[in-house]
């Protein structure tokens, strides 16, 4: 009585709400980071460079849960569809890369902002 069918798994709920929740984040982060550091590239150090790779970071937590939650919301569906689309391999396990190539870009670029790492000068 309470089980799903499996066309309603696969359909998933629109979610408009969460997706937009989402969408808004990441274009916070975008503005954040365009008040923080009006040029491109950032300084080496600063709140622009840690801005970037929290959203960086950001960006890698959105393919991994688009790998769990796909059926939550459209934005995520959307993300897995890039995956299994436009990559090669091609695949939703594609997700666990983009989440891995975007965690550690971020997490180095915070450790540059704070001082931590060296960057460029």
């Amino acid at each position: 009585m309470g089980d799903a069918s499996q066309s309603d798994i696969e359909r998933g709920q629109p979610g408009y709400a969460l997706g937009i929740l989402l969408i808004s984040v990441l274009l916070l982060f975008n503005v954040a980071v365009f008040v923080a550091a009006p040029t491109f590239p950032p300084p080496s150090r600063g709140l622009g460079t840690v801005l970037i790779g929290a959203y960086l970071i950001t960006w890698g937590l959105m393919f991994l849960a688009s790998y769990y939650f796909s059926h939550k919301t459209f934005f995520l569906r959307g993300l897995l569809w890039v995956c299994e689309h436009f990559s090669n391999p091609r695949g939703k396990s594609m997700a666990f890369f983009y989440f891995a190539l975007a965690t550690v870009l971020g997490v180095v670029a915070v450790l540059v902002g704070l001082g931590v790492m060296e960057g460029r000068n």
